[in-house]
């Protein structure tokens, strides 16, 4: 990343943590009706009703004229093994689509198999030491959990922590999460 998009990204998320902030501080005001593309998108209204209140916040930052919009990426997540992570991470339109889409290619690919997908279920469970993901995987042989675990390793959705045990990185987590729901879609 090149130290303009870089301080374009930190402007951002400093802009998002001010709105955030504002945000706690004063009730949502919730919306008349929702934006014609929205209407068959799902989401989770707050308990004061506003059904887009991240997507609103998002609109504020990176709108104004002449703006193409921007893509984030948010969350706070605990893991049913207690793992958790605070982690956001944006980009405007422009800047994605700009990207070389063929650089994310090896890291998509490593989500790619159901038994690599299993695998990091199971991690985020609890299961850790390839021998136990072994044997909570239906995968066949200790060698093929290896291979699979390398991929993922490769790809940087695991690291090796001590002892043995693999582990999604916290600044994985987010991410992982939200590409397994954009597949949910």
């Amino acid at each position: 990343m090149d130290d303009e998009t870089a301080a374009q990204l930190r402007a951002l998320e400093d802009r998002v943590a001010a709105l955030e902030r504002a945000s706690a501080a004063a009730p949502h005001a919730a919306p008349d009706a929702a934006p014609d593309a929205d209407v068959d998108a799902p989401h989770a209204a707050t308990p004061d009703g506003d059904a887009f209140w991240a997507l609103d916040g998002l609109t504020r930052r990176a709108g104004g004229p002449g703006s193409t919009g921007a893509v984030m990426v948010v969350g706070d997540v605990t893991t049913p093994a207690g793992d958790t992570a605070r982690w956001q991470y944006a980009l405007t339109t422009d800047d994605v689509l700009a990207a070389d889409w063929a650089d994310v290619a090896p890291v998509l690919a490593a989500l790619g198999h159901p038994v690599r997908l299993a695998l990091l279920r199971a991690v985020l469970d609890g299961t850790r030491t390839a021998r136990d993901l072994a044997a909570a995987v239906d995968v066949g042989s200790t060698g093929q959990v290896y291979h699979h675990l390398r991929q993922l390793q490769a790809a940087g959705w695991l690291r090796t922590a001590a002892g043995g045990e693999h582990v999604v990185p916290a600044e994985r987590l987010v991410p992982l999460l939200t590409t397994v729901l954009g597949g949910l879609r």
